[in-house]
């Protein structure tokens, strides 16, 4: 990560066995990897969760969007724990109950439908940044 410009985490569920969590994931990747990368990073949620310290330090100096995957809130926790900057957190299964009817297939090949909703998640976090873009230009001095 680019450690001299600002930039907003997005850190998800590492659920590995869950469809909820490889949304998450996915929903991640399209942000950082396609949508916004020089804007948007990410961290390893594990190295987090085992007290990493380069990945503290970033989740503390950066904003944080989790996506957790469950009602126990790994990522949320993490960052909570860590003293991190959590500016928004979301969860794939409040979301879900909105698109019921799209069906994510499996944890390995979530299909087309897992592919939509994924991007439906990756919209949500869209609107959690721009609300943080919103608050750095309104309280400039809160940045950093």
């Amino acid at each position: 990560m680019e450690e001299d410009k600002e930039k907003i985490l997005i850190i998800p569920c590492s659920g590995i066995g869950k469809p909820s969590g490889t949304i998450a994931r996915l929903a991640a990747y399209y942000i950082v990897e396609d949508l916004l990368p020089k804007e948007t990073d990410t961290v390893c949620l594990p190295l987090l969760v085992i007290g990493d310290e380069k990945t503290r330090q970033q989740v503390q100096k950066f904003p944080v969007i989790t996506i957790d995957g469950c009602p126990y809130k790994c990522a949320t926790k993490s960052v909570q724990s860590s003293n991190g900057k959590l500016a928004a957190s979301l969860n794939v299964l409040q979301l879900y109950r909105d698109h019921i009817d799209l069906e994510v297939k499996s944890v390995v090949d979530p299909g087309p439908e897992g592919e939509k909703f994924a991007r439906i998640v990756a919209g949500k976090i869209l609107d959690e940044i721009r609300k943080i873009k919103r608050e750095k230009e309104e309280c400039p001095s809160q940045s950093s």
